[in-house]
């Protein structure tokens, strides 16, 4: 999700766990358009017959932190693959890792445009 002007979080809706989860690289910061986005997800999923009003807010620890002001964006992707792997035992990668990091997803991205 995009909060604030220029950062990037990820929000998850864990359905079977009845929480929302929020992974987010700058959690020093306080961010009250996390909770409007779980607002927004609330009333559609009341819309879905799905009563969310009373499920938790949690930001699971621990959740890589990034040390640099142009990383939220990799930290979200990179929040998504490990979830997405269910690789989510500490989450596997620091800010030390973002230049590897952008350079496999350039990789990726140059070979899925050439591949067609």
């Amino acid at each position: 999700m995009h909060v604030g002007r220029n950062h990037w979080a990820l929000l998850v809706i864990h359905i079977k766990e009845k929480e929302f989860h929020v992974y987010e690289s700058l959690r020093s910061k306080h961010r009250a358009d996390i909770l409007q986005y779980v607002e927004e997800l609330k009333r559609y999923l009341k819309g879905k017959h799905i009563d969310a009003d009373k499920w938790p807010l949690r930001y699971p620890n621990p959740c890589p932190q990034q040390g640099s002001r142009d990383d939220c964006g990799i930290f979200t992707c990179k929040y998504m693959k490990c979830l997405a792997h269910r690789d989510i035992q500490d989450l596997p990668f620091s800010q030390d890792d973002m230049s590897l990091v952008r350079a496999k997803m350039a990789f990726h991205f140059i070979k899925a445009y050439f591949n067609g």
